[in-house]
């Protein structure tokens, strides 16, 4: 009998997050609820990121895909998240262009700058490999250096001032491959306005 209760309370806090994961309230870009992500507190700082974000119009499982709800809950009740929490699995290329098709999407990059992404397709570069701060702004490596600042009372101005400090792809994103040796280190590749023979210099 204890068995078949243990496993009716299983069923329902599966039933229950299930539900909650799907709502259309956690969806809806409108919507000033607290999602059932929220809920916890090791996940507002995401949350609140996601809602101030060019994401928020979908749900977390749109890209977090590998996300079961019933493991959420369960390892939320038993203790087993980071605080702040961090997810181990990056998101895969076929997720992001479910979305953004490499051949029909049209690329404002700033200023100057020279994006190929089809040429980054063919290399096989993943689109997290540069594009690993448009939804979250790096939150827990935020969270990890300002300690004053705690996950479970992160709100939507603390995402606002985050996202502020600007998410745009850095230069030395670019030199983690632009480096002369996995790919060209010369200017005129990704610069139109640079000069034959200027190279990046690190200082």
């Amino acid at each position: 009998m204890k068995v078949l209760k243990l496993f009716a309370a299983i069923f329902l806090v599966a039933v229950v997050a299930a539900f909650l994961f799907n709502a259309p309230s956690f969806g809806s870009k409108g919507s000033k609820t607290e999602g059932f992500c929220a809920n916890c507190h090791e996940m507002k700082p995401n949350y609140f990121t996601w809602l101030v974000s060019s994401h928020n119009n979908f749900s977390c499982l749109k890209c977090h895909k590998d996300l079961k709800p019933t493991t959420f809950v369960y390892k939320h009740w038993k203790g087993a998240f980071a605080n702040p929490i961090e997810k181990r699995n990056i998101i895969p290329d076929g997720v992001c262009r479910s979305c953004h098709a490499i051949d029909r999407r049209n690329v404002s990059a700033p200023g100057d700058v020279i994006f190929p992404h089809q040429l980054h397709v063919v290399k096989q570069i993943d689109c997290v490999d540069c594009h690993s701060n448009v939804t979250h702004f790096h939150v827990s490596d935020y969270l990890k250096t300002n300690q004053d600042v705690a996950a479970a009372s992160f709100d939507s101005s603390k995402a606002e001032t985050l996202i502020k400090k600007g998410n745009q792809i850095l230069m030395p994103v670019c030199m983690r491959c632009h480096n002369g040796d996995m790919a060209t280190e010369s200017c005129k590749a990704c610069h139109k306005n640079a000069k034959t023979e200027d190279k990046i210099v690190v200082r």
